[in-house]
């Protein structure tokens, strides 16, 4: 009772602080686009004229990622997208809806599959060789939702991972899918060319992207229909309404709407009326999205605004400023879509909500992966490579079951898609081993080796520094710092554990990374500014100062980011960017004297480095057994805790199985736990495994991290694991406790 009282009185507080100081004064609009930034000046004078609150600003993004991560950071609050994007926004940034578009025919539709009357076998279950009408790859009701559905429901076999357009060539005989063989979706010209068989555009325009190509968009696939150039059109709702009985162009007038019927996905046909007990998923409308950290006083009052402004402004021809019209700044739907009709707020804040569980499935079932094979989850460009690499060499050598490679934006990512079924396997370091473990069920079914003479699974976490610096661990306040990213293990809960614990530095209020953004002067902590590790924008800037990724890929938590990981923040020391650098042991001997042969490692001397020892003195890199900060797990391979015993066992028969045979650092061939011909390093395994060793009795998260490190883990988090022993205050309180303070600097930042 004490615990539950405790709980309301947090709540309680935090509601009237943020009642109280909650103030939004300015609300800022991102545009991808010249002329979109022009519109919105034009709305911001109208507004401004008007006394509108809060007042309206603009700022112009390079594209709608860029627009997102302005939004999460704070210097943008607004923006509309389609509900493709706002899936993908939702996973990444757990973006918050405002209001959403509705049109003269409703506020989105339903995406159907269309066939002739007179075709009486046709259903949605014997689509498998027939000839398919699109009305663009990639678009929402001609292609994601239809292909999605078919991939989803098992009805159309998977190719490989996100290979979609692939999938769909194979399993339609002929096709129209507009822009199936541009260059754009089909880069490496592999995709089928039947999917543009059955497009009727001239020349370079057959099966174009845009209406050079007449069977494209909802007109054009049903108009292919109609015309015999397909057994099934992929279309909305209306589409044959608006082009039959005496509607639509002049190759549609003698067209009548009861020889079309609806294919339901219970194997029925129904008439084109029906299409709200005859669809493959309700498509909501494009909506206006904000950050996940903002407050409902917060969207409330984006809400009136707009609200303000629609009304004023928001009827066709308004010679002051048209809202829904774009033709004044030569595009077409900006900011809104120009078929919008009013703005209204959205039912729920929550975008998953919004986009309702059926759409969902839909655009989970593009990325998915062929049946029966191990998915491996990776988060880079050069992960997905070796990934690739691995699974065709493990194939030429028949070792099953087969690979695929799922994407993810991060670690985090690969979680989730491992708890909902759609990868299998990941490796993860220790840090993300026990947010893993603890907030996914997950659970280890190998572990990496890095020392011949050791097969425990284990390494040292160290810091490392120039030689001919004249500092020592305990004089590490206002340094410039180099990890190998927030929360992971050597490069952030190890050193920052250690400096907490000697009372270097003093964290207020559970706020780690602010602490440790004001103990060192400057840093590159990749991922320290995700969403993820900053869901209400509160972590320094300066934590990702030193890093030097570009664009978006700035202070990412992979790859991406020259500097993540244990070569990437040995890379920052060695380049200067950084004072001293958190690593594992064989970090340093990894990437000098000639052993990596990357650019930025030549000429590099490992006697030019040496250990900050705890005790505040200094020895050579190869002395890390008596001057390290600690010895902790090592990374492991993860997977789903809710597979059986005999899966785990054969995942990990692959892996053994797979090292047999490529674990060999030399020769031309795949080289498991080399990443040297790909972009980056330590890419799926680390590039200093020995081998992987079978995780025995270690089989769950805490086994494997074991008590020490989970005390580290703690300190870092201020979070209480279960098998933390008694005493403490229970986890579901520690929560409310931090949410209380997040809340209350929520306000406050905001």
């Amino acid at each position: 009772m004490m615990q539950q009282f405790l709980a309301l009185i947090c709540l309680s507080i935090a509601s009237q602080i943020c009642v109280t100081i909650s103030q939004t004064t300015t609300a800022t609009w991102c545009t991808v686009a010249t002329n979109e930034q022009a519109k919105c000046e034009a709305m911001k004078t109208a507004f401004t004229k008007a006394n509108l609150v809060p007042s309206l600003a603009c700022v112009q993004g390079t594209d709608t990622f860029d627009c997102l991560s302005k939004i999460h950071t704070g210097a943008a609050d607004l923006i509309t997208l389609d509900g493709g994007d706002i899936y993908t926004a939702g996973i990444e940034y757990g973006v918050k809806t405002v209001m959403a578009e509705t049109y003269s025919d409703g506020d989105g539709y339903y995406a159907v599959a269309v066939a002739k009357n007179s075709d009486t076998s046709m259903t949605l279950n014997s689509l498998k060789g027939k000839r398919s009408c699109h009305t663009g790859v990639k678009k929402t009701a001609g292609w994601n939702v239809p292909v999605g559905y078919l991939l989803g429901e098992g009805l159309m076999d998977v190719v490989d991972c996100n290979s979609d357009i692939k999938s769909a060539g194979m399993f339609f005989s002929e096709s129209c899918a507009p822009g199936a063989l541009s260059a754009k979706y089909n880069p490496n010209e592999d995709n089928p060319p039947s999917l543009c068989e059955t497009c009727i555009g001239q020349g370079n325009y057959k099966c174009a992207r845009n209406s050079s190509e007449p069977y494209y968009n909802y007109h054009g696939a049903f108009r292919c229909l109609a015309e015999g150039s397909g057994d099934v059109a992929f279309v909305k709702h209306l589409t044959v309404q608006e082009n039959t009985d005496g509607n639509g162009d002049q190759w549609a007038q003698n067209l009548k709407s009861t020889n079309y019927v609806l294919l339901c996905p219970d194997g029925t046909r129904k008439p084109v009326t029906e299409y709200k007990s005859c669809n493959l998923a309700w498509v909501p409308s494009h909506a206006v999205i904000t950050a996940a950290s903002a407050t409902m006083e917060k969207i409330n009052s984006y809400r009136k605004l707009l609200d303000d402004g629609q009304k004023l402004y928001g009827t066709d021809g308004n010679p002051e400023f048209d809202m829904f019209d774009s033709a004044n700044f030569q595009g077409k739907d900006l900011l809104f879509k120009d078929s919008t009709v009013s703005l209204n707020n959205t039912d729920s804040t929550e975008y998953a909500t919004y986009l309702g569980v059926p759409y969902i499935n839909t655009i989970r079932g593009l990325a998915a992966c062929p049946a029966g094979s191990a998915r491996w989850c990776v988060v880079s460009d050069g992960e997905f490579d070796k990934c690739e690499a691995m699974k065709k060499a493990f194939a030429t050598e028949n070792l099953k079951p087969d690979i695929s490679c799922p994407r993810a934006q991060n670690q985090e990512g690969c979680m989730r898609q491992i708890r909902d079924g759609q990868a299998d396997l990941v490796t993860l370091d220790g840090g993300d081993i026990v947010t893993a473990g603890n907030t996914y069920k997950m659970q280890p079914v190998a572990g990496e080796n890095y020392g011949k003479e050791d097969a425990t699974a284990s390494y040292w976490a160290v810091a490392v520094a120039k030689k001919g610096t004249d500092f020592g661990f305990d004089d590490l306040q206002g340094k410039k710092s180099c990890h190998t990213g927030i929360m992971k293990t050597s490069g952030w809960i190890v050193p920052i554990g250690t400096l907490m614990d000697r009372g270097e530095i003093t964290v207020e209020d559970c706020n780690v990374p602010v602490a440790v953004g004001a103990y060192f002067s400057s840093s590159c902590v990749p991922g320290a500014k995700t969403p993820t590790y900053d869901p209400d924008n509160l972590n320094p800037e300066n934590l990702c100062d030193l890093c030097i990724g570009q664009g978006e890929d700035n202070c990412v938590r992979n790859n991406n980011e020259p500097y993540y990981g244990y070569t990437g923040a040995f890379r920052c020391l060695a380049e200067g960017a950084g004072e001293v650098a958190f690593v594992k042991h064989v970090t340093v001997g990894d990437n000098t004297n000639g052993n990596n042969a990357a650019p930025w490692a030549s000429g590099l001397d490992k006697a030019d480095f040496e250990l900050l020892c705890p005790d505040g003195s200094r020895k050579a890199v190869d002395d890390w057994l008596t001057c390290n900060l600690a010895r902790v797990p090592s990374h492991a391979v993860m997977t789903s805790g809710s597979k059986s015993t005999e899966v785990k066992e054969e995942y990990w028969n692959l892996l053994k199985d797979g090292q047999g045979i490529f674990a060999s650092d030399t020769g031309t061939g795949f080289r498991m736990f080399d990443s040297e011909g790909y972009e980056g390093s330590d890419l799926i395994f680390k590039d200093s495994t020995v081998n992987l060793v079978d995780v025995g009795e270690k089989d769950t998260y805490q086994k494997w991290a074991g008590e020490e490190y989970l005390k580290s883990y703690e300190a870092v988090t201020c979070l209480r694991l279960p098998a933390s022993g008694a005493g403490q205050i229970t986890t579901s309180v520690a929560v409310t406790l931090v949410s209380l303070v997040v809340a209350v600097l929520s306000c406050i930042y905001n």
